[in-house]
């Protein structure tokens, strides 16, 4: 009977020994899991920071390309204006067009109104011819040598007209020449322009769509890790729930004995 009764107690110091060392144990394990769970949040806080940055850069990016539309639309205004000067100086150039007729108008008007002068001046002379005759014949010369300087002198503004009119012929050959060639080094910046819109349009296209697969590949990542992080959780878990259910079912199987 004593044999069996100090049999009996060394089985529950054993006993008592093993819980012992089960508690410490699975004291250790969740010591173990706690720093594993404070090391998984550290690590998601550094993901979240990580992602909070490339926020930043993106929104940083939108702002940059809000600037370079703000500037395309600067532009666009100047080119305007650049436009309507170069309409306000055709419009300055009719006009002095037109001044130049309306002058030419009115030097043909005073040539009118000099040849009926001289009628007048011819139909007194006849009056006058009939009373004086050597009047007659010294307001003849005197006549003609006035006739004769009016002719040169009509002669002299016919060659000044015509120059005038050679040069402005040239002036406005030289105008258009100017002008074809203003509007083709217009249309060369324009189109220097368009490409370069459209390089910059393919560039931005283009590095949104790395950004995109970036961005997805951080996401990825992220999902993996969190998905790896439950897992692990989730074994720890049946591990725990394994070794509850083995202790319960020793410890069923040493009350049943005993």
């Amino acid at each position: 009977m004593k044999k069996k009764n100090k049999k009996i107690g060394l089985l529950n110091k054993v006993y008592e020994d093993f819980k012992i060392r089960q508690k410490n144990k699975d004291k250790k394990n969740l010591k173990l899991r706690e720093e594993q769970v404070k090391k998984s949040q550290e690590k998601i806080k550094q993901l979240e920071k990580e992602q909070n940055l490339v926020n930043k850069k993106q929104i940083q990016k939108e702002e940059e390309l809000r600037i370079k539309e703000k500037e395309l639309n600067l532009k666009e205004v100047e080119q305007k204006q650049i436009k309507d000067a170069q309409k306000l100086k055709d419009k300055e150039q009719n006009l002095r067009e037109k001044e130049q007729l309306l002058k030419e108008k009115e030097l043909q008007i005073k040539e009118e109104e000099q040849l009926k002068k001289d009628d007048q001046q011819k139909i007194a002379d006849e009056e006058l011819k009939t009373h004086y005759d050597l009047q007659r014949k010294k307001d003849k010369e005197l006549k003609n040598r006035e006739d004769e300087q009016n002719r040169k002198d009509i002669d002299l503004k016919v060659r000044e007209e015509e120059q005038k009119r050679k040069d402005l012929k040239e002036q406005r050959k030289k105008y258009k020449e100017q002008k074809l060639k203003d509007q083709e080094e217009q249309i060369k910046k324009e189109q220097e322009f368009i490409k370069l819109k459209e390089w910059e349009e393919k560039f931005d296209k283009e590095q949104k769509m790395r950004d995109e697969k970036e961005k997805l590949r951080d996401e990825k990542i992220k999902r993996r890790e969190l998905e790896e992080i439950r897992l692990k959780q989730q074994k720890d878990l049946e591990l725990k729930e394994e070794l509850t259910s083995r202790l319960e079912n020793f410890e069923v199987k040493q009350t049943t004995k005993n």
